[in-house]
């Protein structure tokens, strides 16, 4: 059984921003007068902030275990898809362009569903990514679980063989 964690790094940038976003929204809304539209705006800003705060320290705190029975995903709303019940495989890749135009990389996005219909999702950040994806195409292989074409095109440029 192995266990993975998403590093500080991954998650540095969302923190950051979370908390400087959070910090600047309190800052107006101490100098606003309340009841104005400005005030409900920043409202609505701090709050936004807080749930992007919220989401990078859940990232933080997530164990994603690996073992030869599923994949577990927790410790909040923890979920576990057995191998065996693995019934849809989705991987998906985010390009990142700056603004001049240069290719500046992205990032993939595991999604895998089960029977029941429970899903879980796992970013490229994720320490040995590449090895999660190949068990989780070969158990979908070996259910027949059928993929898309950016799934598969996705799936061979890791050099992973695509289930068919």
């Amino acid at each position: 059984m192995l266990e993975f964690r998403y590093p500080l790094s991954a998650v540095v940038k969302d923190y950051l921003l979370g908390i400087l976003g959070l910090a600047a929204a309190v800052l107006v809304l101490s100098k606003t007068e309340s009841g104005s539209g400005i005030f409900w705006f920043f409202i609505a800003l701090a709050a936004f902030f807080a749930v992007v705060t919220a989401n990078a320290a859940n990232r933080h705190v997530t164990r994603i275990t690996v073992s030869e029975e599923g994949i577990r995903s927790g410790p909040w709303a923890g979920r576990f898809i057995p191998w065996k019940d693995l019934k849809g495989l989705s991987l998906r890749f985010y390009a990142v362009r700056s603004v001049f135009g240069r290719n500046k990389g992205g990032w993939m996005t595991l999604k895998l569903k089960s029977e029941n219909g429970g899903s879980i999702s796992v970013d490229s950040d994720l320490p040995h990514f590449q090895s999660l994806v190949t068990k989780a195409a070969h158990a979908a292989k070996e259910n027949g679980v059928l993929v898309d074409a950016y799934t598969a095109h996705n799936l061979l440029s890791l050099g992973i063989e695509v289930p068919a």
